[in-house]
């Protein structure tokens, strides 16, 4: 958030923090106007890691991050067990449940990493289909990522991922 702040400097720090401020809105502005297709696009079921359903009603009134990423990454890796920490503090007060969304290459990988994570997943069966386009409309361009949906089911940050380590207690991390 303070990007712009830290790099530019200079004579010309308002033009080009304009700019940039320009191309950020352009290149990280949240869709405003998805509810129904995010909703629709939600509307599955998802297992927990007790192998209970899940569905879309069990979710209503919460915020709802969809977090991507993959055992075999070595990022996801790192970031994974800092957001159990930080989902176990604040999930029941803050009304929030996390979607997993695989990007492992097989099955049975993703059940093992899936056994360290608390919250629920989208089973395999529509990792290809449902998860992709979850993954499309997050916007998505790397892994480890957090996208955050409010009780409203529009997002509200797409990249939520870093704003979760740098302001841990700013739930729900609205995109700037």
């Amino acid at each position: 958030k303070q990007w712009y702040q830290r790099r530019v400097r200079g004579p010309h720090k308002m033009f080009t923090t304009a700019i940039l401020l320009g191309l950020l809105t352009v290149s990280h502005a949240a869709p405003a106007n998805l509810g129904p297709d995010v909703k629709s696009l939600l509307d599955t079921t998802y297992t927990d890691g007790a192998g209970n359903n899940v569905t879309l009603s069990d979710l209503s009134g919460k915020y709802i991050g969809l977090y991507f990423s993959a055992s075999w990454c070595g990022g996801c890796r790192e970031y994974t067990p800092k957001l159990v920490k930080l989902y176990n503090r604040l999930h029941e007060d803050k009304k929030w449940e996390i979607i997993w969304v695989t990007h492992d290459k097989n099955e049975p990988d993703a059940d093992k990493y899936f056994k360290e994570m608390p919250w629920i997943r989208l089973p395999w069966s529509e990792v290809a289909t449902r998860g992709e386009s979850m993954y499309k409309l997050a916007q998505c361009g790397y892994i480890p990522s957090l996208t955050m949906i409010g009780p409203d089911f529009k997002i509200i940050n797409k990249e939520a991922s870093g704003d979760t380590q740098d302001d841990p207690d700013g739930f729900p991390w609205p995109g700037w």
